[in-house]
């Protein structure tokens, strides 16, 4: 007498191939998918990282440059109140 396999247990990976004890076991194609999605909203969230990153620094340019531009504009200020001073 011959052991028969059901189809069921053809289609699940086998210890062998990378699979776990758990009583749920996805499918390569299963997995594929689940390994693929994870991928993409890495990715996706790297690009809002360095989205984010890049408008910061844009702020923090602008705001440097605003400072400087005071700074310039406040020791104009401060040279002509030396000469009013001094004269």
């Amino acid at each position: 007498m011959t052991n028969k396999t059901s189809d069921s247990s053809n289609s699940l990976p086998s210890l062998e191939n990378g699979a776990t004890d758990s009583p749920w076991q996805p499918s390569w194609w299963r997995w594929l998918i689940s390994a693929l999605s994870g991928t993409v909203e890495i990715e996706r969230q790297a690009a809002l990282d360095e989205q984010r990153h890049a408008q910061k620094m844009s702020e923090l340019k602008a705001y440097n440059e605003e400072l400087r531009t005071k700074n310039r504009r406040l020791a104009e200020l401060q040279s002509k109140l030396n000469e009013i001073l001094h004269s």
